[in-house]
């Protein structure tokens, strides 16, 4: 104790001296587009906790809550405002925001690849102009989306169907003739419960935490897209961290981008999980399998084409080297 070991003097200068470095420590608030307690805020869990590990002379994060504190599809808009200094969200979700984010779930190379081919960089400075945001890290990279149904139907022509859907599969599941109805991730369960919809897309993981086993009795194969959980932080209050603390923020964020087995795994146990609550898959093969997967790719190519023109084509480029023209 101060009052034992030192005079009051040499305690008050020790004290002053405290409270300037404390000052020196910015705290972020941070939301997420996930309802709690879901496998998607894994990686944001992770995030939070390497920061406040490793970043404790210069930046800290403080979890604030989830879509009860900020709507999923609000939480964009609050970190382009500057409401919430750190959101980590699907670009589905801010899409009406940032509409070249759409390619990320199109990427067929790995972050780690598009941080060494400028594809990265390219998505930060789009997320900058348009969002007023910094895209500090993508996550959920090996977590492919896939079409649930209540019943079994031709998943190439769901005429007469009605489907629960993001901004992320809308033009892919517009080209299978269902009728599309979008709701928050919250509200997925009573739309399924109540027969307003017929299917839905989701990701492998999270069916259980929102208790839709109880209702699908079909998953469509093969998976379609790639998920994605990306950490975006408020330009304004970036631009007002010291280096030390950037500097820390950006090294937490590759490292998180390098944790996503633990999310891989999870999605090969969940995958199991659904086939022991009576999850069957629906197999397409062949020319079923390939028409599938390229109505999935030229919607999504489509529609970002249609609405950023400008950087079409060099997204693809360097997050879909292997389709570009």
């Amino acid at each position: 104790m101060f009052n034992k070991l030192a005079p009051a003097v040499a305690g008050a200068i020790l004290v002053a001296s405290a409270q300037v470095s404390f000052a020196e420590v910015t705290t972020l608030r941070v939301v997420t587009a996930f309802p709690q307690n879901t496998p998607q805020n894994i990686p944001l869990n992770g995030f939070v906790d390497r920061v406040n590990e490793t970043c404790t002379e210069s930046v800290q994060l403080q979890f604030v809550g989830g879509p009860e504190a900020v709507p999923t599809f609000e939480l964009g808009e609050a970190v382009r405002r500057g409401v919430v200094d750190v959101g980590y969200s699907s670009q589905s979700f801010y899409a009406s925001i940032v509409p070249e984010a759409a390619a990320i779930k199109l990427s067929t190379n790995t972050v780690a690849e598009q941080r060494e081919n400028g594809g990265h960089e390219l998505l930060n400075q789009i997320h900058q102009e348009r969002m007023n945001a910094v895209y500090l890290a993508r996550t959920h990279e090996d977590v492919p989306f896939y079409l649930y149904l209540t019943e079994e139907a031709d998943p190439l022509d769901l005429t007469g169907k009605s489907l629960r859907i993001a901004p992320v599969y809308r033009a892919f599941f517009d080209t299978l003739g269902a009728q599309l109805v979008q709701t928050p991730p919250s509200e997925m369960y009573t739309a399924v419960e109540r027969g307003v919809v017929q299917g839905l897309g989701w990701t492998s993981l999270g069916i259980f935490d929102f208790g839709l086993q109880e209702h699908l009795k079909y998953r469509v194969e093969p998976g379609f897209y790639l998920s994605d959980g990306n950490v975006l932080v408020n330009l304004d209050k970036w631009n007002d961290l010291s280096e030390a603390a950037q500097s820390c923020l950006n090294e937490a964020a590759v490292w998180i981008e390098g944790q996503g087995q633990e999310m891989s795994d999870l999605s090969v146990q969940d995958l199991a999980r659904q086939a022991e609550a009576g999850i069957e898959a629906i197999e397409l093969t062949g020319e079923d399998r390939e028409e599938f997967l390229r109505r999935a790719s030229d919607a999504g190519w489509a529609e970002i084409e249609e609405l950023a023109p400008e950087n079409a084509a060099k997204l693809k480029e360097l997050l879909a080297p292997d389709t570009a023209g």
